[in-house]
């Protein structure tokens, strides 16, 4: 037997506690609080999504200006459809915060929003709040629409106002929704009305804006009730509020733009800002007014300057209007703000009445309103700067950041200014309301001498969760009362300040009254927890007879349903899923450790994993030892009791062997090893291990390791992968060709007959490899209780052996490759017209394929509803069922797969969707499904109306954080 695994030092570690709880006699549900969450969420795998020249350019344009929202498309990644690993953050310009809201685009486009909802700002057709309590993995993404080919949209970037939101498409236009308080929405809604807190207003029935003949969106931001674009030709629009000019339009006549279609479109012409000058980046301030980075690097303001938020070089001057862009010709004679001899500026940003800049040598100056110290320069509420002759240019001074401390990106909302510095770290200063600073207090800073500088804290963000290098940030915003960031190993998400509606996305309440973090001593750095805002997220998922396992994103398994055999392996034989509260947090880890594949057949479990000290895999297996499929000589089950997981070892299969791959069938596993050789344990009573026998290996340990034959797949052959099923195996060798052995009684062998091989002497040695048609060659095979299905070189699907329910696909029910001639005549399955398959999976008594586009089909048995079409009437077993009559399976909107797995002896399928989620329907037994089952005539899930879609719900995983 091989030795356990030796982790590195932090894997070790949570090993050892993983151990102590597991021996410990506690009851089940205090074994569980001890759960060292935390550890187990900070496995994420690093995904640079952005080049760091890309990320740096983004950072010091402007991602993160804009007091509410500025958002890039130029140094992002372009979207692709599935979004992979865990949920993500899209990269730089990809998070805004509203004033009490807070919305991502995570990997693959896909758009979240949390907190506050009362406007449908969340976009998800209601009036919920998200974020709070326990209903993380209640937040779905937001429907944008979707293409003509069916696909969903996804989004660019993305830019929150006070109370609604704008994204840039996919296809570069922009849909925006919440509030349309002053036609902030650009598509002709009014004062009062609203977009997103009714189904029916989200997706293809949400308008795109109109911005004019030809013109697409780069870059978008939003503040207040106020929207602007930068346009494909680096012009700028804006529409919403008009008061006092903001809008740049040179007039007072209309004070909303936007609440009209008219308004909109070619009606709407670009802010004119001085003879071929273009945009870089905008600044929306809330009290009506706006600046813009320009191509030069020069910066001009326009709108209302009662506080002095326009920078004017001698104040407001004589002869010209308090104001800016509200009256004939004004706009193009703005001049530059002058920020002193020879200085440029590379970011700016603007909170309600002030406007800061980072310069090009990275100091930061500051000019406006100054009510609680947001300009930073230590003086008291009255003192403003840019409202009086001589206080700009050479005469505004720096922001005293500290010693040495200049500034890469800047964010600014209501009273308050934030700087990320070129080392890396964060300050803030300003108005501290429930702790919106960072800085473990509500005490103001900038408002009085000795609060800047070296005596301005920086902001505590805290470590890796494992280890002591601390978190990066790449991307730092602000909203009403709360403040995010997005970290650069793995882009996750933390936020500080007000928590009242749920808008840091932590998922409980926070200690209040009102909620908020980093108000009180102790609650930043890494006491400051990252957002969750979905559950985790798995890279594979498995399915026994009735149970399903997951190895995670993050690392380490997680089983849920029947376990009376242990098959869970969390040391006892009690169901998990059945019954409230059992899944989540609440549900241990099988394994602990990152786990290269996970495989699941009747009431047992395996796992590839690393071996000790290695990068190399072997195998260990838990749950009944019938047989001796656990191949460790094992007696008795494995898993059912607290020491039996912590001392489960690798299953020996010869001096120096290793596994590259594994299949589990009802009772028997069979192995690929290092050496592309093929091995098999378990039950034997048909000749499904291959060996010309009907003896069971595993049983002893004697029959394992160098003792174990490995199986004769001809002169000269080699395994690619391995499939085994209920009774028989299937194996796809190294020209790409089949074979297959063990029962036959209705022709899964394919062999034109009903003789079992492999269990008599000789019979591997003249086995023949299975007919796939003239030229025709395998990519990947699969094997179900009674039948096998095999996909071709050319993407199509042959399946073969027991039909009674029309699982092979054929619109028939009579079973193929059990009478002569069978296998020569066998037609491709049918998905419709142009499709092809990436994938398939045969289960007990039907059979799944994912497609070319992502999609699932599914035909064969349904009495569980296990084909996932809202019924229980079977597909493939008569004429007209197939191809373009038989539909896709309905995941939710927009969603995708990667994955489709089918049980060899159970009734139930699950699919891994695009966002590597994880959903389950058929048969519900012992909490398979991941939850007690669904609500209609049966507790089966797919079998009746309404039960798939947006209303399967996501498995529970945990917490996933982001």
């Amino acid at each position: 037997m091989m030795p356990p695994r030796a982790h590195s030092t932090s894997i070790n570690a949570r090993r050892v506690s993983r151990r102590d709880a597991l021996s410990d006699p506690m009851d089940r549900a205090a074994r569980r609080r001890t759960t060292d969450v935390t550890a187990r969420a900070g496995r994420l795998s690093a995904h640079p999504l952005v080049p760091m020249a890309a990320l740096a350019a983004s950072l010091l344009a402007s991602a993160c200006a804009g007091g509410g929202g500025g958002a890039e498309t130029g140094d992002l990644e372009e979207p692709v459809f599935a979004a992979s690993a865990a949920l993500r953050v899209l990269g730089p310009g990809a998070i805004t915060a509203g004033a009490n809201h807070t919305c991502a685009i995570f990997e693959g486009g896909f758009v979240k929003c949390w907190g506050l909802n009362d406007e449908g700002q969340l976009g998800l057709g209601d009036n919920v709040n998200r974020g709070t309590g326990t209903i993380y993995d209640s937040i779905p993404f937001v429907n944008l629409g979707t293409h003509s080919s069916g696909q969903p949209h996804t989004a660019k970037a993305i830019a929150a106002g006070g109370n609604h939101n704008c994204a840039i498409l996919d296809d570069d236009t922009v849909k925006c929704w919440g509030s349309g308080s002053n036609g902030a929405l650009g598509i002709g809604v009014g004062l009062f009305d609203k977009i997103g807190d009714s189904p029916s207003e989200m997706g293809d029935n949400l308008p795109t804006v109109n911005l004019g003949t030809g013109r697409t969106a780069k870059a978008i931001y939003a503040q207040g009730n106020r929207t602007c674009v930068i346009l494909d030709n680096d012009r700028a629009k804006c529409w919403g509020a008009n008061i006092m000019g903001s809008l740049g339009q040179d007039t007072a006549a209309d004070t909303y733009v936007g609440d009209n279609v008219a308004d909109m479109g070619d009606n709407l012409p670009p802010i004119e800002l001085g003879t071929g000058r273009t945009v870089k980046s905008l600044a929306l301030a809330l009290e009506h007014f706006t600046c813009a980075l320009l191509d030069d690097n020069t910066a001009k303001c326009w709108g209302n300057n009662n506080f002095g938020g326009l920078g004017l070089p001698g104040g407001t001057g004589s002869g010209q209007s308090a104001n800016l862009g509200d009256h004939a010709g004004e706009m193009s004679t703005i001049q530059p703000i002058d920020f002193g001899t020879g200085r440029t500026v590379q970011a700016i940003a603007a909170g309600d009445n002030h406007v800061c800049a980072v310069l090009d040598n990275g100091q930061v100056k500051c000019w406006g309103a100054n009510e609680a110290g947001e300009l930073g320069y230590g003086d008291p509420g009255s003192v403003r700067r840019g409202d009086g002759p001589n206080e700009m240019g050479s005469n505004l001074p720096a922001v005293s950041l500290g010693t040495g401390l200049t500034a890469k990106a800047i964010t600014a909302t209501g009273n308050r200014t934030c700087v990320l510095l070129t080392d890396d770290r964060i300050k803030c200063w300003g108005n501290n309301y429930l702790g919106a600073l960072g800085l473990g207090d509500s005490t103001p800073r900038g408002n009085a001498a000795g609060t800047m500088g070296d005596a301005l804290p920086f902001v505590d963000i805290g470590t890796e969760i494992t280890g002591s290098t601390p978190l990066v940030p790449t991307t730092l915003v602000a909203g009403g009362d709360h403040t995010c960031i997005v970290e650069s190993t793995h882009s996750r998400i933390k936020c500080w300040g007000s928590d009242v509606y749920g808008q840091l996305g932590v998922g409980v309440m926070a200690p209040g009254p009102p909620p908020a973090r980093g108000d009180s001593p102790g609650e930043m750095g890494s006491s400051l927890p990252f957002a969750f805002i979905g559950s985790q997220t798995a890279h594979q998922v498995a399915v026994g007879y009735n149970h399903v396992c997951a190895s995670l994103k993050s690392g380490g398994v997680k089983c849920w349903g029947y376990n009376g055999s242990g098959q869970l392996g969390l040391g006892d034989a009690d169901a998990r899923g059945d019954a409230a509260g059992e899944m989540g947090l609440s549900l241990d880890e099988s394994l602990i450790g990152d786990v290269e594949s996970i495989l699941a057949g009747e009431s047992f479990t395996c796992a590839l994993q690393e071996l000790p000290s290695s990068s190399l895999t072997g195998i260990k297996c838990w749950g009944s030892s019938y047989a001796g499929k656990l191949g460790s000589g094992a007696a008795s089950n494995q898993g059912d009791s607290a020491a039996e997981m912590a001392s489960l070892g690798f299953i020996n299969l010869g001096t120096g062997r290793t596994v590259k791959s594994a299949s589990a069938g009802n009772n028997h596993v069979c192995a690929v090893l290092d050496n592309d050789s093929l091995k098999c344990w378990g039950l034997n009573g048909n000749g499904q291990l291959g060996l010309n026998d009907t003896t069971n290996r595993g049983v002893t340990s004697g029959q394992m390791g160098d003792t174990l034959p490995a199986i004769y797949l001809g002169a000269g052959r080699t395994a690619k992968a391995v499939a085994s099923g209920g009774n028989h195996t299937c194996v796809l060798l190294d020209n790409n060709t089949v074979k297959c052995w063990g029962l036959n009684d209705h022709g899964q062998l394919g062999r034109d007959d009903t003789l079992a091989q492999g269990d008599q002497a000789n019979e591997m040695q003249n086995l023949a490899t299975v007919f796939l048609g003239t030229g025709r060659t395998a990519k990947a095979i699969s094997a179900g209780a009674e039948h096998s299905c095999a996909l071709l070189d050319n993407d199509t699907v042959k399946c073969w052996g027991a039909n009674s329910y029309g699982q092979l696909g054929l619109e028939a029910s009579s079973d193929r490759g059990d009478a002569a001639g069978e296998m020569a005549a066998l037609t491709a399955v049918n998905l419709g017209s142009g499709r092809t398959a990436k994938a398939v999976s045969a289960g007990r008594n039907h059979t799944c394929a994912l497609l070319d586009d992502s999609t699932i089909k599914c035909w064969g048995r349904n009495h569980r509803g296990q084909l996932g079409l809202g019924d229980t009437t079977a597909r493939g077993d008569s004429a007209g069922e197939m191809g373009n009559n038989l539909p896709t399976v309905d995941l939710g909107f927009g969603r995708r797969a990667k994955a489709v797995v089918t049980s060899t002896n159970g009734h139930s399928t699950c699919a891994l969707l695009d966002t590597s989620h994880i959903k389950c329907w058929g048969e519900s037994v012992g909490g398979n499904l991941g939850g007690p089952g669904c609500t209609g005539a049966t507790a089966h899930c797919g079998d009746g109306a309404s039960e798939m879609g947006d209303a399967r719900p996501l498995i529970d995983l945990g917490r996933s954080y982001l």
